[in-house]
């Protein structure tokens, strides 16, 4: 993902190139050589801050109890959300929803949601009646490059730190009430994951004389 790069002149091509084949990055790094991360959880459950590099993200998580859908009853919900911050770049704006904004939305969900990473069959509470609706909003803060992978691990990360209320039923079928309880009450519970998904960005490069490409971790 990125903030719409302007064109690259010859010349910063020819460098970039000649740098990889020396084995070096623009930043100094080795080719395969990722950048640092770094991830602070919030004192609020499921609120986490990932830095990847110099690209800042944050992202957190809230729950609420709705109705499920009519053709899954027995599954729960699972929404993300991404907001392009213009002190991030000086490309985004405040509004609608940019083209990239979409375009990380999309990678979120085929992440975790179409890949089935999270159980939502987990989240039913009461079938046909009460599922629990999971929203995780991701921010990107400061885009200084390899903002994707840094959006997915924020996202893993405020999912994993997040907790469930515990609740309670009385009644069945129709006539089911639920009550969320209050933390001192009752134990709140983990979002349960059947797998982790791992966001790794990819650049591949072909030398101007032509021959193998070269690649380097985002």
């Amino acid at each position: 993902l990125a903030a719409m790069p302007r064109p690259m002149s010859t010349a910063e091509s020819a460098f970039i190139l000649r740098a990889l084949g020396e084995g070096l990055r623009v930043d100094g790094r080795r080719p395969r050589e990722s950048r640092p991360l770094s991830v602070a959880c919030g004192l609020r459950e499921g609120s986490v801050e990932v830095r990847l590099g110099e690209t800042k993200v944050m992202a957190a998580v809230s729950a609420e109890l709705v109705e499920p859908f009519a053709d899954r009853p027995t599954e729960g919900q699972l929404l993300f959300f991404v907001e392009l911050s213009p002190m991030a770049s000086p490309a985004y704006e405040p509004g609608r929803p940019s083209d990239s904004a979409v375009e990380l939305v999309r990678l979120l969900e085929r992440a975790f949601r179409k890949a089935q990473a999270v159980d939502v069959e987990a989240l039913c509470i009461v079938a046909g009646k009460r599922v629990w609706s999971i929203r995780c909003d991701v921010t990107l803060l400061d885009d200084r490059g390899n903002a994707a992978d840094a959006a997915c691990t924020a996202a893993l990360g405020a999912l994993l730190h997040f907790r469930l209320p515990a609740v309670s039923i009385v009644g069945s079928g129709s006539e089911a009430a639920v009550k969320v309880l209050p933390p001192e009450q009752a134990e709140p519970t983990k979002l349960v994951f059947h797998h982790m998904p791992v966001s790794t960005t990819l650049g591949l490069f072909r030398p101007a004389g032509g021959g193998g490409g070269g690649g380097g971790g985002g």
